[in-house]
């Protein structure tokens, strides 16, 4: 996962939003919560922002950087549009009818592979400490527009990384398991720096992705090869430009996948103090 920068939504999204949202207050007010009538307003809309998330995020999930196509991908609600599920005694449960007046905000939506999205992954998990409260639910009967004072979802202290916001880097770490083998040999786990981290691995279930990242890193730990080889060699040059191939073929490509677990493996491999002592470049922070 890397920080994504997305951009202003789309003009069909904001009419659409318009329209939706007006007609799910509608139905709140004539039918109720729980309605069947009020449930069915959500099952579209949302779609048209899908070929400009595929766009922007280059074709990958915002959750697992897998490269997709987005026939029949979802477009994720970070918070979910019809019900917040909390961990309670090691179990999953509904614990709230948020976030439905979210469901056509550009800032909730996601591309997102359809393993990602599904209950068995991120579903309508969203997660909050439990010192903090969930952003105040609009009143029922309820009037439309909405007030700003729902939308203000500053002080929820939520415990899954948000892309657009977050930086996962500072969250979500990828490191080799086996460091006493030579770097080829390296098998490549995901781990948590913080309580944010891992619940986040945990919601998304990032350590199925592990097998996939470990034969992407082999990529460049085979490239680091050759550096290692030059530097050893006398060749610091030479030993240079591979490295900055590395690092613009892996890190900087908004096209590849698993950027996140290639700048923390370029960190193994020539940690900090190494690349300042060899004089070789510092690879920049991914973002999208």
């Amino acid at each position: 996962m890397i920080k994504l920068y997305l951009g202003l939504e789309p003009n069909i999204l904001t009419t659409t939003r318009a329209n939706k949202l007006n007609e799910a207050v509608r139905l709140l007010n004539s039918h109720g919560l729980n309605s069947d009538e009020f449930k069915k307003v959500f099952k579209t809309g949302y779609q048209c922002a899908r070929p400009l998330l595929f766009k922007r995020q280059h074709n990958k999930c915002a959750f697992c950087e897998i490269s997709n196509d987005d026939c029949g991908s979802p477009v994720e609600h970070f918070r979910p549009k019809l019900g917040a599920e909390e961990k309670i005694g090691g179990v999953w449960r509904r614990v709230s009818t948020h976030y439905w007046w979210l469901a056509w905000t550009w800032e909730n939506l996601l591309f997102a592979c359809e393993r990602c999205n599904n209950s068995g992954s991120k579903g309508n998990k969203f997660p909050i400490r439990s010192s903090a409260s969930r952003v105040l639910a609009p009143p029922s009967p309820c009037s439309y527009p909405i007030s700003a004072i729902h939308y203000d979802c500053a002080s929820e202290e939520r415990l899954l990384i948000d892309p657009r916001l977050d930086n996962p880097i500072d969250h979500i770490q990828w490191i080799p398991v086996n460091r006493t083998l030579h770097p080829k040999n390296w098998q490549w786990t995901v781990a948590g720096l913080d309580d944010k981290g891992d619940m986040t691995i945990e919601v998304l279930d990032l350590s199925l992705r592990a097998d996939k990242v470990t034969n992407h890193l082999k990529l460049i730990v085979s490239q680091w090869v050759d550096a290692d080889i030059h530097l050893k060699e006398g060749r610091p040059i030479a030993a240079q430009a591979t490295w900055d191939r590395i690092i613009d073929s892996y890190i900087n490509n908004p096209e590849q996948p698993f950027r996140n677990a290639a700048w923390w493996a370029c960190n193994a491999l020539f940690p900090e103090a190494e690349r300042n002592r060899l004089g070789l470049s510092h690879p920049p922070m991914p973002f999208g």
